[in-house]
């Protein structure tokens, strides 16, 4: 796999994967204002703008066509994009567009027509397109749903893309979810987005490890936790996602 990638088997037989890259930058949002001052380093939380990420770099014809989670994310991918230029990029939602299907799937019942327009703004791979669009970009980016592995399968991505590029723009956003699918998962009540760009491990910068063991957990982990560490400073966490454990770390330079 990547240079960054490293499956070896523990001393009780099972496999371990261990991911390791360079944290070039970050840049995070959400519709919630962040209080703490604590960041991580090489990065910045852009502004809450009253819950509306601000995407005044875009023509105005562009800002219509985008709902607050696609603002979002075109926020947290251009600040990036503006500082490290451009990249491939991997982009990753557990749910994607949930507001704009969950729309369509109503009206689909009340027999009313689906407005094309709107269906291809709601599949998953629209918010990755208009990101490319907007940077006029020909560089190659894929959409990841979520799955068992959560987040860290766009990790798993991003260290084969740098077998064949130099950085990687990670980009993962989310919102809450239509209140007809609360009652059988958990969401969070916030609308966020953030943008990593990564590097092959040993780079002039903070060292982001991750490390997967095979486990059983009847609880499933907050992979938002990652989201919150950022905020508060944290250097390591674990996130337990059923089948497997995820530990993830930010060293120092």
């Amino acid at each position: 796999m990547a240079p960054s990638d490293n499956t070896q088997r523990s001393e009780t037989g099972s496999q371990e994967t261990r991911l390791c890259f360079t944290l070039g930058r970050w840049c995070l949002w959400q519709s919630a204002a962040a209080h703490q001052r604590d960041f991580w380093p090489n990065g910045e939380v852009l502004p809450c703008n009253g819950g509306s990420a601000d995407v005044g770099f875009l023509p105005m014809m562009q800002r219509r066509r985008l709902s607050p989670l696609a603002r979002a994310a075109s926020a947290v991918a251009w600040h990036c994009w503006q500082k490290c230029g451009d990249m491939p990029a991997v982009f990753f939602s557990g749910h994607g567009e949930s507001q704009y299907y969950f729309d369509m799937l109503h009206g689909m019942v009340e027999r009313e027509e689906t407005s094309p327009s709107r269906f291809s703004l709601c599949v998953h791979n629209a918010i990755a397109g208009l990101s490319s669009l907007h940077r006029a970009s020909f560089l190659p980016y894929v959409s990841l749903a979520g799955g068992t592995e959560g987040i860290f399968g766009a990790f798993l991505e991003a260290a084969g893309q740098l077998l064949d590029a130099p950085k990687v723009l990670v980009v993962w956003y989310g919102q809450a979810l239509p209140e007809a699918y609360r009652a059988y998962l958990a969401t969070p009540e916030i609308t966020w987005a953030l943008a990593m760009v990564l590097t092959r491990a040993g780079g002039p910068s903070h060292q982001l490890r991750l490390v997967r063991r095979p486990g059983n957990s009847q609880a499933e982990g907050d992979e938002q936790s990652l989201v919150q560490a950022i905020l508060d400073g944290r250097r390591s966490s674990l996130c337990p996602l059923g089948h497997s454990l995820w530990l993830w770390s930010l060293d120092d330079a």
